[in-house]
């Protein structure tokens, strides 16, 4: 049977491991998401012995606290939680797939409208504007620390392409604002990841330009 979460900490009852992992090719939300959950549970959590799992994290990410402590790679282990962020579909979710079969419970927290709920418990809202966004309404505000704030912010700024999309809503501009109150540098993060233009990327863009003359 699979169930609603109703708030992170009903899930963690009696976890001494867990596992987190988001999708193939890593966006802003999903490695926002991951490494929020992760931060929340380090700080909030730490008797929990938990590893992360991403494939290899887009370079204007690295800001993101602890984000070396994310793993490429599969390791032989058997969680008693494995959380699932941004994965719509078990073919989707990146190195640690396996923990689907080994883990003793699953959970997944997402915001795609293609998911029928993947795991034994699920918090899945089509309407967020992102998986950061349902992941913040299960944490509890006050536990949010500076460097968990910085990476759900980063995952809400990306989905969203910085508030423009369709799917912001005024509650996305209010938890935007709950995680700017934690005194994280939002211009910053929005410059450096939105923003800055690789030396690529402003290369192919001369080019462009001069073509069109």
């Amino acid at each position: 049977m699979r169930k609603m979460i109703n708030n992170i900490a009903s899930v963690l009852e009696g976890v001494t491991t867990a596992a987190i992992a988001g999708h193939v090719r890593p966006d802003g939300d999903c490695v926002g998401s991951c490494m929020g959950m992760y931060l929340y549970l380090k700080e909030n959590y730490p008797q929990i012995q938990t590893d992360v799992y991403l494939e290899e994290v887009p370079e204007v990410f690295h800001f993101i606290q602890d984000i070396d402590q994310a793993k490429q790679e599969w390791e032989e282990k058997e969680y008693d939680l494995f959380l699932e962020f941004d994965v719509s579909s078990t073919d989707r979710i990146g190195v640690a797939g396996q923990a689907v079969n080994t883990a003793k419970i699953t959970a997944c927290i997402d915001h795609h409208i293609t998911n029928k709920g993947m795991a034994q418990k699920n918090q899945i809202v089509p309407d967020a504007s992102s998986t950061c966004e349902v992941l913040y309404e299960l944490l509890e505000p006050e536990k949010i620390n500076k460097a968990c704030a910085e990476a759900l912010y980063t995952g809400i700024v990306h989905d969203t392409g910085v508030f423009q999309y369709s799917c912001t809503s005024p509650d996305t501009m209010r938890l935007a604002a709950a995680l700017m109150e934690k005194q994280i540098p939002y211009t910053e993060i929005l410059e450096e990841t939105f923003y800055k233009k690789t030396y690529l990327q402003n290369q192919v863009m001369g080019k462009a330009l001069l073509e069109s003359m």
